[in-house]
């Protein structure tokens, strides 16, 4: 009788771990994905064949990879905004963060970008030029944010 008592409570602890467990692998993999729009400002890797400009929009890809905030440099820190299609919008600063556990984006659309920080101070002036580099990406289209 004993043995049949102590099964059920055998099973119920082992639904509860297993529960447990799977909330924590959730909890570890946190990665959002959706369509809407992304502001990339700061390091940024564009796609496209166009040159920087909002008069200049073309489908391809941006990776936005926020560098870790050091207050000594007089840098404002890098940001990415999320506006998805569905759901609340929301915001990743790199200061809320440290390397190399620091929140990156992917998103496959329509992408316009610009060579420098537009005078918003998170870029060191003429640091890096080109499709990879400092500056702000704009883009709509299917994102995907890596440890979001």
């Amino acid at each position: 009788m004993g043995s049949n008592n102590s099964s059920p409570a055998i099973i119920m602890k082992l639904i509860i771990v297993s529960a447990l467990a799977l909330i924590a692998v959730q909890q570890a993999s946190c990665d959002w994905v959706g369509t809407g729009q992304l502001q990339c400002y700061g390091h940024v890797s564009t796609a496209v064949s166009t040159p920087p400009g909002g008069d200049y929009l073309e489908r391809g890809q941006v990776t936005c990879s926020p560098a870790e905030w050091d207050f000594d440099t007089g840098l404002g820190p890098e940001a990415m905004f999320f506006k998805p299609q569905t759901g609340a919008e929301f915001e990743i600063w790199a200061w809320d963060y440290h390397s190399p556990n620091i929140p990156w984006a992917e998103c496959d659309g329509d992408i316009w970008y610009k060579q420098d920080d537009m005078g918003a101070g998170y870029c060191v002036p003429n640091l890096e030029k080109g499709f990879t580099g400092c500056g702000y990406a704009h883009c709509v289209g299917t994102i995907t944010c890596h440890g979001c």
